[in-house]
Order: C-alpha cells, then sequence, then structure tokens
C-alpha cells in the first residue's frame, strides 16, 4: 500500500481478526458471546506543564474511561496540529543524529546529558517509555515526519496480551501521547486534537471504538496554553505550582 494511503480500513480489520483469533475455541469462545464490553470511553484529558523552567510546555494526553478493566489497543484518524504551525520538539536518540526526532516512544530514554523523555515528543499506547515499548506507528508515519503528526495516522500496540493499553486503576486513564512545544512565547497558544480509538476489557471480549464505530476522529479538542508572562498568576489562581490539568475546550 502506497505511504499516504489510509490505514484505518487495514487497522480496524486487524483489530477484528486479533479479536477473532482470542475468541477460537474454549471457553473463550463461550466469554465473547456472553459477556459483551459495558465500560466506556469518556473523553480525552489534557495535563500541560512547564519544563526547564518555562522553556518547553508539554502537553500529556490521556484516553479517560470508566472501568479498570479497559483496554486501548490502537488510536487512528488522529487529527494533531498548532495554530502557527509550529513543530513539536522532540529530544530522543534520532535527534543525536541530527534527524528530526521519531514519534515512536521506543527512541526515548532518560540519560542525563543525552536524551529526555520528560521534553519528547511521542506516541503510545500506555507502557513504559523506551525500547521496550510495545507501540507500533502507522505506515503514515513515514521517515523525517519529525515535528507534525500525519493527518489520520495512528499507532497501535502490537502485543495486546501484554496488556500495556489497560488503564491506571486509580484514575482510569491512559497516556496517549506527549507533545512538546518549545518557545512560545507571545500570546495564548493552542493544539488542537481528535482522534479515535479501538479498545476492549483485554483478549476474549468485544472490541469496541470511541467514536462511530470506528469511523472518523470524534470532536477535535482546542488546548489552551497560558503565555509565560501569564502563567505564573493563572498557576496561583487555580492553586497549582508548577502543573495544570486539562485547559481545553471542544
Amino acid at each position: 500500500m502506497p505511504d499516504g494511503m489510509r490505514m484505518e480500513i487495514d487497522m480496524r480489520q486487524a483489530h477484528r481478526s486479533r479479536t477473532a483469533a482470542w475468541c477460537a475455541g474454549g471457553s473463550l469462545a463461550a466469554a465473547c458471546l456472553t459477556a459483551p464490553v459495558s465500560a466506556d470511553f469518556t473523553d480525552w484529558m489534557f495535563d500541560w506543564y512547564t519544563a526547564s523552567g518555562v522553556e518547553y510546555m508539554v502537553i500529556d494526553v490521556y484516553a479517560q474511561f470508566d472501568d479498570p478493566l479497559d483496554t486501548v489497543s490502537s488510536v487512528f484518524n488522529a487529527q494533531v496540529s498548532t495554530p502557527t504551525g509550529a513543530a513539536f520538539h522532540h529530544d530522543d536518540f534520532h535527534t543525536l543524529s541530527g534527524q528530526p526526532g521519531a514519534w515512536s516512544v521506543e527512541h526515548s530514554g532518560d540519560i542525563p546529558g543525552v536524551v529526555d523523555a520528560s521534553i519528547d515528543s511521542f506516541v503510545l499506547i500506555g507502557g513504559p517509555i523506551g525500547a521496550s515499548n510495545t507501540t507500533e506507528l502507522d505506515d503514515l508515519f513515514v521517515p523525517g515526519t519529525g515535528g507534525a503528526v500525519p493527518t489520520n495516522a495512528g499507532w497501535f500496540n502490537v502485543e495486546p496480551a501484554n496488556l500495556n493499553g489497560r488503564v491506571d486503576p486509580e484514575n482510569l486513564r491512559l497516556l496517549i501521547g506527549r507533545f512538546v512545544l518549545e518557545d512560545f512565547a507571545g500570546g495564548d497558544l493552542l493544539m488542537s486534537f481528535g482522534a479515535n480509538l479501538a479498545y476492549d476489557q483485554g483478549p476474549g471480549t468485544e472490541l469496541r471504538y470511541a467514536w462511530d464505530g470506528g469511523e472518523g476522529s470524534g470532536p477535535i479538542h482546542e488546548v489552551y496554553i497560558p503565555s509565560p508572562a501569564t502563567l505564573p498568576t493563572l498557576l496561583l489562581a487555580a492553586g497549582w505550582s508548577s502543573r495544570g490539568r486539562r485547559r481545553s475546550r471542544s
């Protein structure tokens, strides 16, 4: 399939094939028929905070659910942009060799003075940050993608049985991306984000989609980020010292 051709149909078929494999034979087959998923994706959540003083603004994007068994297998049809076209910052092993940076989380890491995942942009389906993560990108992330997420791109957990995509049992959410902006002084800056996702409650359970049966990308959220000049005042007024929580309008 050519680079640039949308992969969401193939991805949905792959997910259904994987689910069918889980449901083949024995008690799993009965479970697939009698125990559909009853939990729901509720919305995207955004945490924003500064790093290295106010040099970088970091936006962590989470998928929010309402059940501790909810498990994400893929994010797709992503729509991610900044109003000025500003590139997202990377600080990973790709940038060490002069490349524009990679969106795959396996290239991120924390080695002082070498790479810093706290100010690196990447996407993932939960799990550890670094080479052991089992998230893979679809074909729209061509080499040299660098500072932008391709329109309608997606990423998925290639080993769903490891449950990297299961939500945190306490806050019922899952990290699916980190987006870092550099040198954002000069008025409020926003990031727009929308995407679809596929989820279930583990092997042998019904696969579900956040929006429209796996079509489209759902509502686009606009994440408003204060400029450095107004940030300290807003943080103090909100009772925060260094981090913000969900500054968005959809």
